[in-house]
């Protein structure tokens, strides 16, 4: 049933009705920063239909599994555009969920619910379903390669997982080193530093791993230690 439109103005009891929350809730929302403090009129606090709707966005954004700390989140990535530029490159597709990932790869819809468990894919809920970002596809598209070539799904799991924890400590260093060493303290500059920076890493990190690949394989297969063959 539509909503009746809200009255220019409504006390703390009225928002919280219209809300279908509690009282405590609203002013909970209020002190974690999540809604905007009212107007005063004296010592009555004054809302809006601004807040009415405040609080139905956090409902909404809540029913798709969305903490109070993500929601928090969220509004500094608006305006902060360092956030807004990580946030973006972290977002999930709508319509990318554990079928969708599947049908593009070609994997078992039961391994990538395990490859989703084991944290190697990111994702978010959205709308009841774990959604995923778009860089998922390539990842698992590799993984999907490996295992036609013949490398045991488990092994891989395995091997995937202990790279995904050593590689989240290199990041974590590299983070702390930009963050020491960072040439501008404002967030514009620092978000097209990163924007630079990230792909860069990236690129430096691959590049490395993809050499010693090549140079530790030719050394097992040059000192015939290579028993599968």
């Amino acid at each position: 049933m539509a909503r009746t439109a809200a009255p220019s103005e409504l006390r703390v009891e009225e928002l919280a009705a219209r809300a279908g929350l509690a009282v405590d809730t609203v002013r909970y929302y209020q002190a974690q920063g999540l809604l905007a403090a009212p107007r005063r009129r004296g010592r009555t606090a004054i809302y809006d239909h601004e807040h009415l709707q405040r609080l139905d966005e956090i409902r909404t954004l809540a029913d798709r599994g969305f903490t109070l700390a993500q929601i928090a989140a969220l509004d500094a990535a608006d305006t902060d555009p360092l956030l807004r530029l990580l946030a973006g490159q972290r977002a999930v597709e709508p319509g990318l969920d554990g079928a969708e990932l599947a049908r593009r790869t070609g994997l078992d819809p039961g391994l990538v619910q395990r490859i989703a468990d084991l944290g190697l894919i990111g994702g978010a809920a959205i709308d009841g379903r774990t959604c995923f970002p778009s860089a998922a596809v390539e990842v698992l598209s590799v993984m999907a390669r490996l295992i036609a070539a013949g490398v045991p799904v488990d092994r891989l799991g395995e091997l995937a997982l202990r790279h995904a924890r050593q590689v989240e400590e290199l990041t974590d260093e590299v983070i702390e080193l930009y963050r020491r060493h960072r040439t501008s303290a404002d967030r514009e500059a620092l978000a097209a530093e990163v924007d630079q920076l990230v792909p860069l890493v990236g690129a430096m990190v691959g590049a490395h791993f993809q050499a010693t690949l090549v140079d530790r394989a030719a050394r097992r297969l040059g000192s015939g230690r290579d028993r599968s063959s």
